[in-house]
């Protein structure tokens, strides 16, 4: 175990991590490569894990919401068990967001678009189960 990493974050670092991880143990920055360029305002908001991770998320998230926008895909294309389980994580990493401490710009946004995403695709899977429900009457 890495104990100069260890140090830094003040938590022991798990065994099973090969030794190769341990120097991103604590670490927020994402791209070493990017370090230089972190003097432009961009960058370094990009480069940073609190910011990218929402982000990320956001960028799998739009495709529902714009479907709930639009309706497209139609009702019958939408699965109904895809839907059911992005909303379930959805509302689940929602809650862990509202439970990492301490609470920041990132970890707040990280929760509104877990929330969203929850949302949308419950949304979607109602869709779905409303229109079965008229299909087998």
């Amino acid at each position: 175990m890495s104990t100069a990493a260890s140090a830094a974050t003040g938590a022991a670092i798990p065994k099973l991590l090969p030794k190769y991880f341990h120097q991103y143990v604590g670490n927020a920055t994402v791209f070493q490569a990017l370090k230089s360029y972190e003097h432009i305002a961009f960058v370094k908001y990009i480069n940073s894990v609190y910011n990218l991770a929402p982000l990320t998320k956001w960028g799998l998230s739009i495709v529902p919401m714009v479907g709930v926008v639009t309706g497209s895909p139609s009702v019958e294309k939408i699965d109904f068990n895809t839907s059911v389980a992005l909303a379930n994580t959805g509302f689940i990493w929602t809650v862990y967001a509202m439970l990492i401490q301490p609470q920041n710009a990132g970890s707040r946004a990280l929760a509104l678009v877990n929330f969203c995403m929850g949302s949308v695709n419950g949304y979607n899977a109602y869709r779905r189960y409303q229109y079965d429900n008229r299909q087998q009457k």
